[in-house]
This record gives structure tokens, C-alpha cells and sequence, in this order.
């Protein structure tokens, strides 16, 4: 058992000149709480933290190696630090939209040429995790492990239950989110706008 959360956050703010940005806590799941944090320059981070009754052993390790892997291949937000004896990750802050908020807005969907451009660049990083033999596990659903910058650069995050020894999937994941699923909002969104013949 480590020290309580807010302590441990505490005192890696301090060691690490950070002060707590915004809201502070943006997140917060089963087994460990997201904050934005700055530095003296202004520079935005998201810190991950276990939480002192998690029950993912290793937890911190694996996101840290998986995180050190994909950031070689350009992949995931950027590891900016970590402290394994704290329990704490801190990593690029990626400011978007999570993919299905961006391609399902109502008001300012993307046209065909702009959705092309995201899935084509998010198969090629799914193409190399394959490759690489990290498998995220967790591509599909309502695709809130995607966030699309305002530049239309996609970024996979979140990279805390990827594996490095399970059979990769993450091709065939997103095919399968993006193209196949027929009972699947993103897919008929994805059918829709790419069956325009318009591209803009």
C-alpha cells in the first residue's frame, strides 16, 4: 500500500514545479484520476495517478512501457515524466474532441475530404501497433480512446490496458468500428459522409 493520492499529488506538483490548471481533476476511473497541470511556462500536462486501493498490479509500469513504445513510432500522447514509486504519469495534454463527439456533431460534422484524412492516418498507427506488437485493446466502442486535434491530427490515448504480449488486434479493432459494425452510429456516420461524392 502507497501513500493516499492527494499526498502523493501533492508532492510531485512541488518536486516538479507543477501547479494544478483549470478544473484540475479532469477524470477519474476504477483505478486512477486524471488532473491538468502547467508549468511555470504555461505549458499544459495531464497527470494520471493511481489511486492508493487500486487492484492493477503494475499498472503504472505497463502504461509507462507501453506509452515509451508507441511515443517511438510517433504514437499516443508524448511521456513527458513519470515517478513508478508514486504511482504517477505525466503526459502531453492532447486538446480535441474524442473521435465520435468530433464526427457526430451535429453542427459542424467533418466533410468527406477532413474524415478521410483522420481515418487514413488512424489505420497507419493502428497498422504499426500491429507491427510493433503492441495491442491497444480498446479502439472500439463509442471511440473515446481516439481524440482528434483541431489540426485533424487523430491521437490514440490511454495506453494503461494495451499489451505488449497479447495477439494485436488494433487493425482489424478499427475496421471494424469504422466500417463493419451494422448496428453502429460511427459506422453509418462513416458510410454517410464518405459515400458523398463531394469531397468538401
Amino acid at each position: 500500500m502507497f501513500e493516499g493520492t492527494e499526498r502523493r499529488l501533492r508532492k510531485f506538483l512541488k518536486k516538479r514545479r507543477l501547479a494544478p490548471a483549470g478544473k484540475g481533476r479532469i477524470a477519474k476511473g476504477y483505478s486512477s484520476e486524471i488532473y491538468l497541470v502547467k508549468n511555470p511556462k504555461g505549458g499544459k500536462f495531464a497527470l494520471k495517478i493511481e489511486k492508493e486501493n487500486s487492484p492493477r498490479r503494475e499498472m503504472c509500469e505497463k502504461e509507462v512501457a507501453n506509452l515509451l513504445l508507441a511515443n517511438k513510432y510517433g504514437i499516443g500522447p508524448k511521456l513527458a515524466d513519470y515517478d513508478i514509486n508514486a504511482r504517477i504519469i505525466l503526459m502531453e495534454f492532447i486538446e480535441g474532441k474524442t473521435f465520435s463527439k468530433w464526427l457526430l456533431d451535429g453542427k459542424k460534422a467533418p466533410n468527406k475530404k477532413q474524415l478521410l484524412k483522420v481515418i487514413s492516418d488512424l489505420l497507419l498507427q493502428a497498422k504499426i501497433m500491429d507491427e510493433i506488437g503492441l495491442d491497444h485493446g480498446q479502439l472500439a466502442g463509442k471511440g473515446a480512446n481516439i481524440i482528434v486535434k483541431h489540426n485533424l491530427r487523430p491521437v490514440i490515448i490511454d495506453f494503461e490496458k494495451a499489451s505488449q504480449k497479447r495477439r494485436c488486434h488494433n487493425l482489424n479493432q478499427l475496421n471494424s468500428f469504422l466500417f463493419r459494425n451494422p448496428n453502429s452510429e460511427i459506422a453509418r456516420k462513416v458510410k454517410e459522409i464518405t459515400s458523398n461524392k463531394e469531397l468538401c
